[in-house]
């Protein structure tokens, strides 16, 4: 054997492998072979067989102020697209929120300092706000989102601000960015139309924008979201007209979106409701929201706005007349009633307190809505059953138990099979 081990060295020379590394090889050989006498240490085997070592994650960028951030993104995203000589135009689609799908102060913000920044220091770029008009034209579109990092326990240490330029006309990301934001300036309070709304579903429509978002520079746009564009900017120019006081615009907006391909989605049944409220008619806006739990219904999850005070079960009040409540508790047990659904009912809490206080805090939630839907269909005595969650699944997590995370304070109502009730119905 030692004539053999000789020789291979040699050969491994004259090929220019390293002595160490021959002798590692010679040394895993010779234990393989049977008939060797014993096991016998090489010099440099232990380092050459010796598992690699994973590299340690990188560490993330620090969090900047939210001003710094913008302006990372906005260098990143929109300087590049200025032609000098030229102008681009760009519409923004209003930012939304990673977690409920809305659109927040904090979303608002950051579109607001994008704009200021690029019309102090990008004048070869046109914003434009998305309308139907804006989009017949095909421009660049502009679309971001704000998201608590993942991993992060409640209250999170900073936000994901992520931001996208798309090219409607060939169907592509042309540049996408992310910068971290602290979360001390970050409000996740609802903006005025989705505090008002009465459904906050995140709906298909929703998902493709945010898949959109999430895209790397040179894949495609989500299809569905390039295919609902329109919609998108009704919507859009709706909520505007709404917050304004222009019921008939917004109603009008809204209406038209409806009817569209793209148009069957929850901020489009909010928006109808919430104008025909405004203008005065109850008994359309009735109709309306019935429409809203028909959508719930129909894709599985009735995220109807039965929100709570810190600490409380009664339930807080909503936007219009005083018996808007009764309205939506109405139309939830009617439809619940014809449609011979079963359906379960899942109370959340914030996540201030303890564990223990917030399951059972969460589960009389849910009871109590049980019992007044039941007062009103007493036939879904047997039909709905009542479930607490705490705080494990927060939609905001910020823990400041006031209008920001509202949210997270919610009862959720999901119809289901009566058949997974424990010995058929309750």
């Amino acid at each position: 054997m030692q004539d053999r081990d000789r020789r291979a060295l040699e050969a491994g020379s004259r090929r220019g492998v390293a002595a160490p590394r021959a002798l590692a090889i010679i040394a895993l050989a010779a234990m393989a072979v049977t008939g060797c006498a014993g096991r016998q240490e090489v010099p440099g085997m232990a380092a050459a067989v010796s598992p690699v070592t994973e590299p340690a994650p990188p560490v993330p960028a620090p969090a900047l102020p939210l001003d710094a951030a913008v302006a990372e993104l906005t260098g990143a995203l929109l300087a590049p697209a200025a032609a000098p000589g030229g102008r681009v135009a760009v519409a923004i689609d209003p930012f939304i929120d990673q977690g409920t799908g809305t659109e927040t102060e904090a979303t608002r913000a950051v579109v607001a300092r994008m704009a200021e920044r690029v019309r102090r220091d990008l004048s070869a770029i046109g914003l434009l706000p998305l309308t139907p008009g804006t989009v017949n034209e095909q421009p660049l579109v502009l679309l971001g989102s704000l998201a608590t990092e993942a991993g992060d326990a409640p209250p999170p240490g900073a936000f994901r601000l992520r931001a996208v330029l798309a090219d409607l006309r060939t169907g592509r990301i042309l540049r996408a960015a992310t910068a971290r934001v602290g979360a001390g300036e970050i409000d996740t309070t609802l903006a005025p139309f989705f505090r008002d709304s009465p459904g906050w579903l995140p709906d298909e429509a929703a998902a493709a924008y945010l898949r959109t978002v999430n895209a790397g520079a040179g894949q495609f746009v989500d299809p569905l979201y390039r295919q609902a564009i329109l919609v998108q900017a009704l919507v859009a120019e709706g909520m505007v007209a709404y917050e304004a006081g222009r019921y008939a615009e917004a109603y009008e907006n809204y209406s038209r979106a409806g009817q569209l391909p793209g148009g069957d989605q929850m901020r489009v049944y909010n928006g109808v409701y919430l104008a025909t409220r405004a203008l005065g008619r109850p008994g359309d806006a009735e109709v309306a929201f019935g429409r809203i739990v028909e959508f719930g219904l129909r894709h599985g999850r009735l995220s109807i706005r039965f929100l709570f005070p810190p600490g409380s079960t009664a339930l807080l009040p909503t936007v219009g007349a005083g018996d808007t409540n009764r309205v939506w508790l109405r139309q939830v047990a009617q439809q619940a009633s014809e449609r011979g659904a079963c359906l379960e009912l899942t109370g959340h809490a914030s996540p201030t307190g303890s564990a223990a206080a917030n399951e059972r805090l969460s589960l009389a939630r849910a009871e109590a809505l049980r019992a007044r839907l039941v007062a009103i269909r007493p036939e879904l005595r047997d039909r709905i059953r009542a479930i607490g969650l705490g705080a494990r699944n927060p939609l905001v997590g910020t823990g400041a138990d006031n209008a920001s995370d509202v949210l997270d304070r919610r009862v959720e109502i999901e119809p289901v099979s009566c058949g997974t009730f424990p010995n058929g119905l309750l």
